[in-house]
Order: structure tokens, then C-alpha cells, then sequence
């Protein structure tokens, strides 16, 4: 299925290609790139879907390749497609395509792309994949997870302006995005729900020497693809003193009806920031306020990070310092629901407790990475880092084990070694 839905996107650009009024000779150029990644903690659970004791390839890996085709000043278009592990289940790999889009420019100042695009959510949002870009051996998770999708299928514009100050660019998007949403249950294992997000964004970048500066704001509405609701109110049933559970389910008895939408919403703010504060020393810093509405059990989160690179000739160690955090009334109700536990549960609820409090991707954890990348060739890198990961109330990066108690006041050591290539 994945393979039809990729050969149809492929076919959609090429039908379009086939009315760019260019006709004259095509030039076309290739590359490719790729990370051959290995990661390993100090705990027997997953982290990150599939870090643990035993170690992982899976977490870090990606092979892709991009297709640029030329066909004059005005009109060209790009194909990037990359093998991964799946969004789809934890189990496969899949052949995707990040880039399927056509561009045209009408000027220096103008560019406007129709087709499957990244969100520019992040400073190295364009790039992400391509680890030989940059120099940390892993995007910190507490700001690269944020975004409800990465990917979107749409219309691009931006818009340039060079004053004295720098390169000012401002870019607006409009999309669609089909993905799924991950949750991982101690009784279920993973779970994944296909949803529809359509995504509205605008991003402002400020270039200045070896300084990039970026600000975006981006509203994303979530649907069910299935045509059901998702449940964003769960009502309290007391069944004696002291004693209750919570109807997570429309065909439970309660004292007021489940609260459903057909919908979440998310609005999301983002700073960023990477500036070269002395010769060979950058302050790299990224935040993000993700602001979820009409859910009382959705991801409404802050989070960030702040690093320091030194560059020494080949050499460039690091450190990071990262936060994740989810506030208001989803933290409280995750929390009160993984407590609601009947004595003997004699209706069987208490699993559907534990569930209904999994599925609430709540975030409390903080991450110090040190690190460093070494430039073999200009085109390739070897890159190292260990991180030390703080779980505080419980975090959704965690697969908590089946039968247990949520993996809480903890923390995770994680070794990562990385080979990223381009070519």
C-alpha cells in the first residue's frame, strides 16, 4: 500500500511537470545520504520506540536519496524519497518520499512549491534527515517531537527581502498531512490511529552572516480518518466512599455523557535560534509552546533546548541541555486515571483506566547531552554522544512494561554512535 501511495505521488508530479511550459532541455542532478546509527541505554524498557539494553540500529538509521530537475530559470522540481523505520508499526521499514514537489520563481524575491513539503518548523527542519548537516548526533527529541507532523501535502510561497540588517525571508504554507498517531499501552503494547491533520503555518527567518534567526506560528486541526470522534472529556462515576472510576467509553454507565469532538486543535509557537557568538563557537537554542484545544487529554506541552558548539579543525564537541514538559488540566487527568483503580476490579474497568491514561501523551523529562562530531571528509562525519535522560511524573517517550506501574522518577542513560554520509 505504501509503495502504491508512493508511485501515485510520484505520477502526480510528473503530470504536472508535463504542462510546465519548458519544454527545452532538462537539467537533471542526484544525490544522496544516509546514517547508519546505533543506540543503547542502560534500561531494560524501550525509549523512544526502540532504545533500550540491548542496543538498536533502528532508532538513528535512514538511506535516502533526492532527484532535482531543471527545466528552466523559472520552473524545477525535486523528489526526495528515504527508507526508515516505519510511522506505521514498530516492526517495519518503509520507503517514503519527504520531498515530491514542483517550484517555481518567478524572481530572485518569489518562490511558491506545490506538492509534499516539510513543515518549516525548525531550524533544521529542511534537513533533518540528512545527519552530515549538523553536527549533533540526534536533533534533541524534546523540540524535534513537538511538531503533530512533519511532513505536509500543499502549497508553499516565500518571499525575500535583503536589508542592510541581513537576508529576511518570510514563508506561509497550507496543507494536508495522512499519519498516525503513536500510543503505547502497558496492556495493548503500541497502538496506532490514522488521522488527518491539515496544517496553516508562517515562518519568518533572519540571515545575518553566520547567524540564522527563526520565528513561526502554526495551526494544525487533527481528524479521525475512521469518522469517529476522540473523547475529550471523561466524566467521573463513584461507585461508594472514596471509591470511583472514570466512563472512558460511550458505552459506560456514568453520571454525565463521554465529551467527544471531531476534532484537535494545535497552536504552535516557535523561536529559534543559531548564532556564532565568537570565532568557532556557536549557541544553537530552539523553544516551542504547543497549545492543544477542544481535548482536556491532549499533548499541551513547552519544551526547548540550548546548546554550545566548539569547533577545533575536524573536531566539534558539544553539549545540550533539553526540557520537555506537559501542563494544565491533561497531566492531572492522566495522572488521576492511572489511579483509578477498583479494589478486586470486579467489572473488569481497571484496565480501561490504565489505557484511556496511557493514551495522554504527557511529557516530563529533561535531557544533558554531551557530544561530539568528527569530519572524516568533507562529505561524511563520525559522530558520538552520550545523554543523560530525567523522567520526572512519566513521559510518552517510555514504553512503560506490561503489568507495572508507569516508568516514573528515573533516569536513562543513553550511548549513541552515528555514521552520517552524503554524496
Amino acid at each position: 500500500m505504501k509503495r502504491l501511495q508512493f508511485a501515485r505521488l510520484l505520477i502526480s508530479v510528473g503530470c504536472v511537470l508535463a504542462i510546465v511550459p519548458a519544454a527545452r532541455a532538462v537539467d537533471v542532478s542526484s544525490s544522496g545520504f544516509g546514517t547508519l546509527g546505533y543506540a543503547v541505554s542502560d534500561q531494560p524498557y524501550d525509549y523512544q520506540r526502540f532504545v533500550d539494553e540491548h542496543g538498536t540500529f533502528k532508532r538513528d538509521s535512514v538511506l535516502g536519496g533526492q532527484l532535482d530537475a531543471k527545466f528552466s530559470p523559472e520552473w524545477s522540481a525535486t523528489v526526495q524519497a528515504k527508507v526508515a523505520p516505519s510511522l506505521n508499526n514498530d516492526d517495519d521499514w518503509s520507503l517514503t518520499a519527504s520531498w515530491a514537489f514542483v517550484s517555481w520563481r518567478p524572481d530572485n524575491d518569489w518562490l511558491l512549491r506545490l506538492g509534499k513539503q516539510r513543515v518549516p518548523m525548525y531550524l533544521n527542519s529542511e534537513n533533518m534527515d540528512v545527519g552530515q548537516t549538523y553536527d549533533f548526533a540526534r536533533l534533541p527529541f524534546e523540540m524535534y517531537g513537538i511538531s503533530p507532523s512533519n511532513d505536509f501535502k500543499g502549497l508553499y510561497a516565500s518571499r525575500t527581502w535583503v536589508p542592510a540588517a541581513g537576508e529576511l525571508t518570510l514563508d506561509v504554507f497550507h496543507g494536508k498531512a495522512d499519519l498516525k498517531a503513536r500510543a503505547h499501552s502497558r496492556d495493548l503494547g503500541a497502538i496506532f490511529m490514522p488521522v488527518s491533520t491539515t496544517i496553516t503555518g508562517t515562518v519568518l527567518t533572519l540571515r545575518q552572516d553566520s547567524s540564522v534567526w527563526r520565528a513561526g506560528l502554526h495551526h494544525a486541526v487533527t481528524r479521525r480518518r475512521d469518522g469517529q470522534d476522540f473523547p475529550s472529556h471523561y466524566p467521573y462515576v463513584s461507585a461508594g466512599p472514596g471509591v470511583g472510576y472514570y466512563a472512558v467509553d460511550p458505552l459506560m454507565v456514568g453520571a454525565e455523557p463521554i465529551g467527544m469532538t471531531p476534532s484537535i486543535v494545535n497552536d504552535v509557537i516557535t523561536l529559534g535560534g543559531d548564532i556564532e557568538v565568537a570565532p568557532n563557537w556557536r549557541l544553537v537554542s530552539e523553544l516551542a509552546r504547543n497549545i492543544q484545544r477542544r481535548t482536556e487529554n491532549g499533548a499541551n506541552t513547552a519544551g526547548g533546548y540550548v546548546a554550545v558548539l566548539h569547533k577545533m579543525g575536524e573536531l566539534t564537541p558539544y553539549v545540550s541541555y533539553a526540557r520537555l514538559r506537559s501542563m494544565g488540566v491533561s497531566v492531572r487527568n492522566a495522572e488521576l486515571l492511572n489511579a483509578a483503580q477498583l479494589p478486586g476490579d470486579p467489572y473488569g474497568l481497571n484496565a480501561s483506566q490504565r489505557a484511556a491514561s496511557d493514551a495522554i501523551m504527557v511529557y516530563d523529562q529533561d535531557t544533558l547531552a554531551i557530544g561530539s562530531s568528527y569530519a572524516l571528509t568533507p562529505q561524511s562525519k563520525l559522530k558520538a554522544e552520550w545523554a543523560n535522560t530525567r523522567i520526572g511524573k512519566r513521559s510518552a517517550t517510555v514504553n512503560s512494561p506490561a503489568g507495572e506501574d508507569l516508568v516514573r522518577r528515573q533516569r536513562i542513560n543513553v550511548l549513541s554512535l552515528n555514521y552520517s554520509f552524503v554524496f
